[in-house]
C-alpha cells in the first residue's frame, strides 16, 4: 500500500459491505471457521448477491477469508495467541527496521510519516473514530518505516505480519487512552528517526508494539449491524 493515504471515506456499495463483514469478523459475529453463505449476507445487508459474491473475494484476497472449492467461503481463525505472536514478531523485526531507518532514512519520508501522523491524530480525535481509515495509517506508518529500513529482506519477511487483515485485527477496538498513547508513541518514533537516534527509535517502537498488544480486547459477543442500505450504517 502506498504510504499516502489521503483518502476519501469509503464510498462505494461494495466497499461499505467489505467494511461491514470485516467488522463482523471483528466483533466475533462471524467467528473462525465459520462459512459464510452469500444469500444470508446479501439479505441482511440489503444488498444483492453478486455483490456480496465480489466483496467475499476480495476479503478473501485480503487474508480475511479462505475459499473452499464447492463450500464457500470461511473465516480464517484468529486466536489471542495468534495475536500475540505476531506483535511479538512484530516487535523483534521492527525494532531492527527503525533502528536501520534512522541510518537512511531521508527527509521526504520524514514529512510523509509526519502527515501520517496528523491524520491519525485527526482520526482519533473525531467524535465517532473511523477504525477503517485509522487502520490504514496505521499500517502505512509501519510500512513506511519498514521500507526506510533499506531491507529487502526485511520487508519479505514483513509482508506477513503487516497484512491488511492482521493489522486491522491487531488494531481493532483498542479503548481511546490506548489510541492516544500509541499516536503519542508514534510521534516519539518519527522524531526519533528524524534526530537518526536508531537505539531510541528501536526501543520506543518495541515498546509500542508490545503495549498495544496489552490493549487489545477481545470480543465475545457482538452486534448485529443494519442492513447497509439503511441511514444508520453510515459507519461502514
Amino acid at each position: 500500500m502506498s504510504a499516502n493515504v489521503g483518502f476519501a471515506s469509503m464510498e462505494s456499495l461494495s466497499d461499505r459491505v467489505c467494511a461491514a463483514v470485516r467488522k463482523r469478523i471483528l466483533n466475533g459475529v462471524y467467528g473462525g471457521g465459520e462459512f459464510l453463505g452469500e444469500e444470508a449476507i446479501a439479505s441482511e445487508l440489503g444488498v444483492s448477491r453478486p455483490v456480496v459474491s465480489d466483496c467475499l473475494q476480495w476479503l478473501a484476497d485480503e487474508g480475511w477469508l479462505e475459499l473452499i472449492p464447492y463450500r464457500g467461503a470461511r473465516v480464517i481463525d484468529w486466536t489471542p495467541d495468534d495475536s500475540h505472536e505476531v506483535f511479538e514478531l512484530r516487535a523483534l523485526l521492527e525494532g531492527h527496521a527503525a533502528r536501520r531507518a534512522a541510518e537512511r532514512i531521508d527527509p521526504s519520508t520524514i514529512g510523509n510519516l509526519q502527515r501520517l501522523i496528523g491524520q491519525e491524530y485527526q482520526v482519533i480525535s473525531a467524535d465517532r473514530v473511523d477504525h477503517e481509515r485509522l487502520s490504514r495509517i496505521n499500517l502505512a506508518i509501519h510500512e513506511t518505516i519498514c521500507s526506510a529500513s533499506g531491507s529487502r529482506r526485511l520487508r519479505r519477511l514483513m509482508e506477513g505480519l503487516l497484512d491488511g487483515a492482521v493489522s486491522a485485527r491487531n488494531t481493532f477496538g483498542l479503548s481511546q487512552a490506548w489510541l492516544d498513547k500509541a499516536h503519542r508513541e508514534h510521534a516519539e518514533i518519527v522524531a526519533a528517526l528524524a534526530s537518526g537516534d536508531g537505539g531510541k527509535a528501536a526501543s520506543v517502537l518495541r515498546t509500542h508494539i508490545l503495549s498495544v498488544s496489552n490493549g487489545q480486547p477481545w470480543p465475545t459477543d457482538g452486534d448485529t449491524e443494519e442492513a447497509i442500505t439503511s441511514p444508520r450504517s453510515s459507519e461502514c
